[in-house]
């Protein structure tokens, strides 16, 4: 009975996610998540409810988010029980998470932040960043990658009127390797 009732939670799960949207399902997960937000993932982790974040987070593809350590099984008490630690995870506003990236127990990534794909953040990431690798650190402010973006990447204004998507793509590379022949 137990595996008929774990089937139909996981269908009815995967069926809320897609009439819903991956921002409803993440709330009705217990994750904490203010507006505007892209979220590109369905699983949450054991402790959702330790999650939160603010307007405008871009979560994509493969993040995790990691709200305890399960090595601590390995540290017994003197009843043979084992230790327990949890930590929330707090993201705040305007932050872009990319492909891959593992976020740890207890860290705070701050406002304006990018964290670069494949990164595993694992200590707090102040406002105004850009942090990569792993473990993550900071590489540059955020005032500087925007700047760079600015002078090397097309804007969607310069697309505007094209409808057609492999002609958006093909038309940005044009408009980058042109920018960045001017630098």
């Amino acid at each position: 009975m137990s595996f008929i009732r774990a089937v139909f939670n996981a269908v009815f799960d995967l069926a809320y996610f897609f009439a819903k949207g991956s921002v409803a399902y993440a709330r009705k997960k217990g994750v904490t998540i203010g507006n505007n937000c892209r979220i590109y993932i369905r699983s949450w982790g054991s402790e959702p409810f330790l999650v939160s974040m603010g307007d405008d987070v871009t979560v994509t593809s493969g993040v995790k988010f990691i709200t305890h350590d399960g090595s601590t099984c390995l540290v017994k008490d003197e009843h043979g029980k084992r230790y327990q630690r949890f930590a929330p995870i707090q993201v705040g506003s305007h932050v872009f998470i990319g492909v891959n990236t593992i976020v740890m127990p207890g860290v705070t990534i701050g406002s304006n932040v990018v964290i670069g794909a494949g990164s595993v953040v694992t200590k707090d990431i102040p406002d105004n960043s850009v942090a990569i690798g792993v473990p993550a650190k900071v590489v540059s402010s955020f005032a500087d990658y925007q700047a760079k973006i600015k002078a090397t990447c097309a804007s969607d204004s310069e697309l505007a009127g094209i409808t057609d998507y492999a002609e958006r793509v093909q038309r940005a590379i044009e408009l980058q390797a042109q920018k960045q022949s001017h630098h």
